[in-house]
């Protein structure tokens, strides 16, 4: 009976039960291999004689509240064939290892849902066992990223900790899979896996990305055939940024004289118009009444969130005009912006080909941040690219 027990509860097979007892709160099965194990691990001859034995104590799923453990038995063995003298392979557990394959399946489903604390506390062993047992799982998981039919891809960069510390994520726009992840966020951080995607990723047709340099050079370098797309979200960056460095130069100038008009309107400049309430309109209208350059600022920056809806040919024109008479103010903030999206003109251009863009990687970044911060960091720093690469297909759930 407890040999079946062993077979069809914990997936154990192939031993021979000899008994069951129970020792300070935990269940111990005593067992012994059977001879359909002695298998040369060498020549898988089954010309093999005993020479020694030893006890493997290996951790099974608990029993409700009740950790459980398999003391079995094992045999040295001497193949005749090949001469090999060898520990047989159990296939239920691994070398060098103290639990199942169960137990390291049931860890692996427990850490989709919950941390590594969590999980070692309802288990009741140590986090270091969980988390290498969940690194070994995730390294055989994604020891090689499948990328033969990626079609688009978006690359960005985050914060891993304070001091200006980036690392650099590709990921597939399909399917939200992290694709690549190195430290730093320049060309050094891409180029080796750019090449590989130059190599494997046949079907790729378009990159989102920001202005970074670097990454804008790989690219060409390495994926001349393959469209580069500005992302629009970083092109809306760009303009807001320069709208709160006109504020502050101009609150710096007023406050000097104690003026405190434009003081406490950076949210008003910077929201959507239609989505500020009828107090926050007429508060904003009043301010642009009296600061032209402001004004004018904020009006481009509403006509260049009007540029997304249109149609291609429509685009190019509009982004022509729009760089044009944003060099044309004479506001230099502006001047800039419309420098820079002259200069990569085909590149915001390209969206309207592909459209796409890199915000489902301000989604990942989101969850990052949320392991991270359950996490309270990560030491091992190969571990944390693992948990990246399995993000796609982590749920978290909130207590309470």
């Amino acid at each position: 009976m407890s040999t079946s027990i062993l077979y069809h509860a914990f997936g154990i097979k192939d031993v021979k039960h000899q008994s069951l007892r129970f020792q300070e709160g935990e269940i111990i099965f005593e067992a012994e291999m059977k001879r359909k194990l002695a298998r040369c691990p060498a020549c898988r001859s089954r010309n093999v004689v005993y020479k020694g034995s030893r006890e493997r104590h290996l951790r099974m799923v608990p029993i409700g509240a009740k950790k459980t453990w398999l003391h079995l038995t094992v045999h040295k063995l001497l193949c005749h064939d090949c001469g090999a003298r060898r520990w047989p392979i159990l296939p239920f557990a691994d070398p060098l290892v103290n639990y199942t394959r169960a137990f390291e399946r049931l860890v692996v489903e427990l850490l989709k849902f919950s941390t590594i604390l969590a999980a070692a506390c309802f288990l009741g062993c140590g986090w270091d066992l969980i988390k290498d047992i969940h690194k070994k799982s995730l390294g055989r998981k994604y020891k090689h990223i499948r990328l033969k039919d990626v079609k688009y891809i978006a690359i960005d960069e985050f914060s891993i900790k304070k001091g200006w510390v980036y690392m650099t994520i590709v990921i597939d726009l399909r399917d939200g899979r992290i694709l690549h992840v190195a430290p730093g966020k320049g060309a050094d951080s891409i180029e080796a896996f750019i090449k590989t995607l130059a190599r494997r990723a046949k079907k790729l047709r378009a990159v989102a990305v920001d202005m970074n340099e670097g990454y804008l050079s790989a690219l060409r370098k390495w994926l001349p055939k393959v469209d580069i797309v500005l992302d629009r979200y970083h092109i809306s960056a760009l303009i807001n940024r320069a709208i709160d460095e006109l504020r502050r130069e101009h609150q710096a100038e007023l406050g000097k004289l104690g003026n405190k008009t434009i003081k406490g309107s950076r949210f008003l400049l910077l929201a959507n118009y239609e989505e500020l309430s009828g107090k926050r309109k007429r508060r904003l209208d009043r301010l642009l009444e009296v600061n032209e350059p402001l004004y004018v600022m904020h009006a481009m920056k509403e006509q260049l969130r009007m540029f997304w809806d249109l149609g291609r040919k429509e685009a190019e024109r509009f982004l022509e005009g729009w760089c044009r008479d944003a060099m044309a103010s004479g506001i230099s903030q502006l001047m800039r912006v419309g420098k820079t999206l002259a200069m990569f003109r085909s590149l915001i251009l390209n969206y309207f080909k592909h459209r796409i863009t890199c915000g489902k990687i301000e989604g990942i970044n989101n969850k990052i941040k949320t392991l991270k911060r359950q996490h309270y960091g990560f030491r091992d720093e190969e571990y944390f690219k693992l948990r990246l690469f399995n993000l796609h297909k982590q749920r978290y759930q909130l207590t309470g």
